[in-house]
């Protein structure tokens, strides 16, 4: 096995990191939000959020990094298109997530701490915090299918 071999396994390894880990934690999220337990759902959320932050985050890195390092040894070249899709691909994932995903939890980790939240406003604030994770998902499967079948222009 050369260094690009492990470059790769690195790289793969840490997408199913990343990936594997948020898409088990949303669908458990979905479940344990249908319990309408605000208790259990804060703690949960909480998780979700320390998980993100402190294992998925680093893994993106390391799908960047080794990404970046495997097109230089393997003289990819990095004008290739599939190559940008898949730096696009990352940009996109740590910005959505991020920003965009990152806050919808926190709004919804807030209104589970209130006690004068109506179970109303905790469902919109779910479905907001669902509708991202579900447009997060299927940016990461465009992604993975672009990286799979390597599209040139």
């Amino acid at each position: 096995m050369n260094w690009y071999g492990v470059l790769k396994y690195i790289h793969v390894l840490s997408v199913v990191i990343w990936l594997g880990g948020l898409t088990g934690l949303v669908i458990a999220l979905w479940k344990v939000a249908r319990e309408k337990d605000r208790a259990l759902l804060a703690v949960f959320l909480k998780q979700t959020l320390a998980y993100a932050q402190g294992v998925a985050g680093p893994a993106a890195g390391f799908v960047l990094l080794t990404g970046l390092t495997m097109v230089w040894l393997g003289n990819i070249g990095y004008n290739t298109f599939w190559v940008w899709f898949g730096y696009a691909g990352v940009l996109v994932q740590g910005v959505f997530g991020g920003l965009v995903i990152r806050k919808r939890a926190i709004e919804l980790l807030a209104l589970t701490s209130e006690q004068s939240a109506e179970e109303a406003a905790l469902a919109v604030a779910f479905q907001r915090l669902r509708n991202a994770q579900l447009i997060y998902l299927i940016l990461f499967a465009i992604i993975i299918a672009g990286m799979v079948i390597k599209p040139t222009l």
